[in-house]
């Protein structure tokens, strides 16, 4: 089975999906794979795929990532954006062919409200640039992924991660996935 966790910058995706991990899910992060790709390109930070790699070569970047993880075998959950601001706007984190390689068998959205997510925004300042506003970036992110769900014919899921309850977040999605991993 593979799944998708994704959420604005600060939302807390990457912690729940982390504490997924004594459920049996094994965590791929989209952006460390695309990374490693993208060194061979010159890039030197992640955080620059956004704003130095462009159009086709970073569509390109993004297929071969999902290549990659969709290869990999067991319960696969994929740590990744919705959607990226970039200079020009917000791209799909998901584009069709992405989407069409890692074949989700669900999708969960994970959310926080604003003033949580520039605490942890707060708190990573130095290790990472995020730019945005969460309110904005939390509601493109809901029509990507409805649309995403559409495509793929994956169920969509949204989950609120409220500061100081990850346990209880990480606990809602693992059942949402087992109950996807049931009926599947």
């Amino acid at each position: 089975m593979r799944a998708v966790i994704v959420g604005a910058p600060g939302a807390g995706k990457t912690s729940v999906a982390k504490g997924l991990e004594r459920f049996g899910w094994k965590l791929v992060t989209f952006g460390t794979v695309m990374f490693e790709i993208a060194k061979e390109m010159g890039v030197k930070h992640r955080d620059e795929m956004r704003t130095l790699i462009r159009g086709e070569d970073y569509k390109r970047l993004q297929e071969e990532a999902a290549s990659r993880i969709a290869s990999m075998e067991g319960n696969v959950l994929v740590d990744t954006h919705c959607s990226i601001l970039k200079p020009e706007g917000y791209y799909p984190g998901l584009p069709i062919g992405v989407l069409k390689k890692l074949s989700p068998d669900a999708i969960v959205v994970v959310e926080a409200s604003p003033e949580d997510i520039e605490k942890r925004r707060e708190k990573d300042r130095g290790e990472r640039t995020r730019e945005g506003d969460p309110v904005e970036h939390q509601k493109i992110n809901r029509y990507f992924a409805v649309a995403y769900s559409a495509i793929s014919g994956a169920p969509v899921s949204f989950v609120t991660n409220e500061q100081g309850k990850l346990e209880e977040t990480v606990g809602r999605v693992a059942n949402i996935l087992k109950a996807v991993r049931s009926n599947g």
